[in-house]
């Protein structure tokens, strides 16, 4: 159970550094857009301009989720104490890693005591 566990825990580090590079590549994306609207020429058709805002408010829409996502794979890997969000607190796959080293040397314990 506990190498399960650690395998799940690898896979889901794994993903999440994905989800983190293209929230990376989103955020660079945005900068750029952002950069080419501020500085848009007087003389360029407002219409390109307008399909970049339009496109900007997507790529926002996108790192939001993209953060999100991230945030939940934080939460199943390290778990998180109460809080407000979670009023009785979320057992990350790290902490039942550790409860089971915990278990495996008390049964260690135990059998050496039979």
């Amino acid at each position: 159970m506990i190498w399960d566990l650690e395998f799940k825990s690898f896979k889901t580090r794994e993903i999440r550094e994905d989800v983190r590079r293209e929230y990376d590549q989103q955020k660079a994306k945005l900068s750029i857009i952002e950069e080419e609207i501020k500085n848009w020429p007087k003389d360029k058709d407002e219409g390109d301009r307008k399909r970049l805002e339009d496109k900007t408010e997507l790529i926002k829409r996108d790192i939001s989720r993209f953060e999100q996502q991230l945030k939940q794979l934080d939460l199943e890997i390290t778990g998180s104490n109460p809080t407000n969000e979670y009023p009785d607190g979320v057992q990350g796959i790290n902490h039942q890693v550790d409860s089971l080293q915990e278990l495996k040397l008390m049964l260690r314990e135990h059998i050496k005591n039979c």
